[in-house]
């Protein structure tokens, strides 16, 4: 499936993000293999045993071992003419330049796991969210099945992503701010507006959101809870430090160009508009 809207919301945020830099770097990609199935999955696994081809993966469908199955990784391919023959057809996979490795290090450096750092069967096109490790074994462990790790994001408590109470033998992820969940964001946005806090963004906690940016509410105490939240969608703004600064604003344009598709990012989190209602996840 190449739908990446039904992936994890982090990966979502960060698999932009990569495409983003990357860009910048001169190498263009797009995305292919998103969520699978359990028969998808299993698919891929016969070829090479019990169907023609060649083996391409250790991860059976059946046994949920496959990243995919839990929507927290994706794979990606390149979108340019590498060899200079006037076509992009026949470059996608073309490593002849190294162009896998230069995007696998960028996507490390924003959070992102490489399957080609991977021993067994170097993935070079695979990415994912390491915070579980580089198998599903953690995963299966704590929610049994992908249908229900993916029913936990729209309650924010996929959670129980590293460093959380709820999972002590989980190591942290020193401030990356992937810890801090949509339910935490909101009880701390509800509280710094004199909302109720009950951890449900509702019509009053959307009424009580103010206007942020470097030039308004710069300093005010929801502006802390904004920039973890930032960090943890993987538009990372800094220390958290309740200032909305050069980096702040750097990391608002980014969500806004790359998550709500706006063509002229102001900056700006506007009072009750689209940004805020993206961040407290009530579009």
């Amino acid at each position: 499936m190449r739908d990446i809207t039904k992936l994890h919301p982090e990966l979502q945020a960060k698999a932009a993000l990569l495409k983003e830099e990357c860009k910048k770097q001169g190498i263009f990609i797009q995305f292919s293999e998103c969520l699978r199935t359990t028969a998808e999955q299993d698919a891929l696994y016969s070829q090479g045993r019990t169907a023609p081809g060649t083996i391409v993966t250790n991860a059976k469908g059946s046994t949920y071992s496959s990243q995919h199955q839990w929507g927290i990784a994706v794979d990606f391919y390149l979108d340019m003419d590498v060899n200079g023959n006037g076509t992009k057809k026949d470059d996608a996979f073309n490593n002849s330049t190294g162009l896998f490795e230069r995007a696998g290090a960028i996507a490390k450096s924003i959070g992102l796991g490489w399957g080609g750092d991977w021993t067994s069967i170097k993935d070079r096109p695979h990415l994912y969210l390491p915070h579980w490790g580089s198998t599903t074994t953690k995963l299966k462990q704590l929610y049994g099945t992908p249908n229900k790790f993916i029913a936990s994001w729209n309650t924010g408590n996929s959670a129980e992503l590293p460093g959380s109470s709820q999972s002590p033998s989980r190591p942290s992820v020193p401030n990356s701010g992937n810890q801090y969940t949509k339910k935490q964001f909101i009880l701390d946005v509800q509280s710094c507006t004199g909302s109720k806090t009950d951890g449900i963004a509702g019509k009053e906690t959307i009424g009580n959101t103010i206007t942020i940016s470097a030039q308004k509410n710069r300093k005010h105490p929801v502006v802390t809870p904004v920039q973890k939240r930032l960090n943890s969608l993987g538009f990372p703004c800094g220390t958290p430090d309740g200032i909305a600064g050069p980096k702040f604003t750097a990391a608002v344009n980014r969500y806004q160009s790359t998550i709500l598709k706006y063509r002229n990012p102001d900056g700006e989190i506007t009072a009750q508009k689209k940004m805020w209602k993206s961040l407290l996840g009530i579009l």
